[in-house]
């Protein structure tokens, strides 16, 4: 399966999680219903590990954020100019490697769901990767 499908797959798993997933109550019509958030410790259905997977990328993906924001001042010029190169180095890396552990169900339903949770576990080894620079920054 293509990066632009397992995304677009993810993407519209997503947009589900963030539009509430509303359903009519079948009590009243005037009421709203909101799905329950997923157990992600154990995701039952594939949209759960869609959600799940975006929800754990999302949290990786901001503390990843915060640290490169907070390790760039601390670094000189030519330093910050390496960190920016090996950070747009790296995020092709995650990408292609991510697509390359959901080829593996190319056409699956789970696909999406692998490329979600492998950007979710690459990030937070890059995220390790910068607190240990941000440590060797602060000394």
């Amino acid at each position: 399966m293509k990066n632009s499908t397992i995304w677009a797959t993810f993407t519209a798993s997503s947009l589900l999680l963030a539009a509430g997933f509303l359903l009519p109550s079948q009590a009243s019509n005037n009421r709203v219903q909101v799905a329950q958030q997923p157990n992600c410790k154990s995701p039952q259905t594939t949209l759960d590990m869609n959600i799940c997977s975006s929800q754990e990328f999302k949290a990786a993906d901001t503390k990843l954020n915060q640290l490169y924001q907070q390790l760039r001042p601390k670094l000189n010029s030519k330093q910050q100019q390496r960190l920016t190169v090996a950070q747009r180095s790296w995020l092709k890396f995650r990408d292609e490697t991510c697509n390359y552990e959901a080829g593996k169900f190319e056409g699956g339903s789970v696909a999406a769901s692998t490329y979600g949770y492998c950007r979710a576990r690459v990030t937070q080894e890059r995220v390790k990767d910068l607190e240990r620079y941000l440590e060797q920054a602060n000394v």
